[in-house]
């Protein structure tokens, strides 16, 4: 009898506390649709100060801009109202499904609703672009306190709305909205890069754009074709170096290594991953490019794409190492030893047992390893040689990725635009890369399940 008490007055106390919950989380909910009423970030540009609230960002057309030799009418993005409307109505939903006693859309929303300012205030660089042309450079956004409240009550809004269900279904419903915030990162990222680089695109011309063979900004002429040969050819060569190394490394760790051996080795590899891409740049700039400048005398000066292909190479073999290792693994023992049962040697059990039971694991390194050859930056600008040929395994290169760090910091107007486009066409290509491994992966599932 004591423990029923008990038991039911434990019960009473939970539904007190969500009850408290509950409302604490309205009052954060609508703390946060006041706030969009209320001053919000502070444009000063030039002497000119304006106060705006996060509904004014939505309606007022934009800012009067006095320049030392244009004046103008800057207009705010389209992607600024369009956050601003998306954290309003995000709050005033998550409100009402409260209220309607639905906490985990509730939460979702409200956490959408917390996210908005920060696609606020990527969505304002556009801002600075538009009054950079002409050519004010005293340019100062302050972000007020019922901008804070939005970002900071959304995300308790959230935390306690889910806390209302209680401690039961809580962590079950905080994976379920975490899982929707990285899927929802990702549409965001998609829309932002294509909202960002688009214009651009139409704006030169998609075929001039991609296939021009010239990148000459003072003349207005934006051709990425070299760009996109040589981010291919590098990422490519540094494929077919870095893959079967890796691979074959990973096998010896896995299935040959002596132990005493293998400490050696593993320590290494892992090492090489914790290395700064400078620190590979500066090993590139003073090591691999003079040693094939010494090779090739007279036919190069060492910056070029194979020196690229050299330095990526390597910086893709701890993450193809690691993940192949590990794939191997989990290979269960029973597969090697009828393997060996029935006659076959032990590297033939390796290459024809081992290897295509962990052939998606091995497949998910190789498209991590792609991604860091695609995507690196530092260590590339230090060894390319930074000019937009065409490419040629001894001469200097630009890749996509140089492209876009070596002339963002003073790059304005359908400048600076096109190397937004620049982003979006590398975008593409990786995803397009993910999506051609994914498929291989899965056709190779199939026929070996087959």
């Amino acid at each position: 009898m004591e423990r029923t008490m008990d038991g039911k007055q434990t019960i009473d106390q939970e539904q007190k506390r969500n009850t408290v919950y509950k409302w604490i989380a309205v009052g954060l909910g609508a703390m946060g649709v006041l706030s969009f009423f209320l001053p919000y970030i502070t444009f000063v540009f030039r002497g000119l100060k304006y106060t705006v609230s996060g509904i004014q960002l939505v309606f007022v057309r934009g800012f009067w801009v006095v320049g030392p030799q244009h004046s103008g009418l800057v207009t705010i993005p389209l992607a600024v109202r369009l956050s601003v409307v998306l954290g309003l109505v995000c709050a005033i939903g998550g409100l009402l499904l409260l209220l309607l006693r639905k906490p985990v859309p509730a939460g979702l929303l409200f956490l959408l609703s917390g996210l908005s300012p920060l696609l606020v205030m990527a969505a304002s660089g556009a801002i600075q672009t538009a009054v950079a042309s002409l050519n004010i450079s005293q340019i100062e956004m302050r972000f007020l306190w019922p901008f804070l409240c939005t970002l900071i009550g959304g995300v308790l809004a959230s935390i306690l709305s889910l806390r209302t269900q209680g401690t039961e279904r809580l962590a079950e419903s905080v994976f379920q909205v975490f899982a929707c915030v990285s899927i929802g990162s990702v549409v965001l990222l998609t829309v932002y890069i294509i909202y960002a680089g688009l214009p651009a695109i139409l704006e030169i011309g998609v075929f001039s754009f991609l296939f021009g063979d010239r990148w000459r900004p003072k003349s207005d002429v934006y051709g990425i074709l070299p760009m996109i040969l040589s981010s291919i050819a590098g990422t490519a060569g540094a494929i077919l170096i870095g893959v079967p190394v890796g691979i074959l490394t990973a096998v010896f760790l896995s299935e040959t290594a002596n132990p005493r051996l293998a400490r050696i080795v593993r320590p290494a590899v892992e090492l090489l991953a914790g290395i700064p891409s400078v620190i590979y740049g500066f090993f590139g700039m003073l090591v691999i490019v003079p040693f094939i400048r010494g090779l090739f005398p007279g036919s190069t000066i060492g910056d070029s794409l194979l020196a690229v292909i050299l330095i990526l190479a390597v910086m893709i073999l701890p993450t193809i190492v690691s993940v192949t290792e590990t794939s191997l693994r989990a290979v269960p023992m029973y597969y090697r030893e009828a393997s060996l049962a029935l006659g076959a040697t032990r590297t033939e059990t390796i290459f024809k047992v081992t290897l295509p039971a962990a052939k998606s694991g091995i497949l998910a390194g190789v498209i991590l390893g792609v991604g860091r050859a695609i995507g690196e930056t530092m260590a590339v600008i230090m060894v390319a040689g930074n000019v937009a040929n065409m490419p040629s395994l001894l001469g200097t290169v630009r890749l996509l990725t140089t492209g876009i760090a070596m002339e963002m910091s003073y790059a304005s107007g359908l400048h600076r635009q096109a190397l937004f486009a620049i982003g979006l066409v590398l975008f593409v290509f990786i995803m397009a890369v993910n999506l051609l491994f994914n498929y291989i992966s899965k056709k190779g599932v199939k026929i070996h399940a087959e």
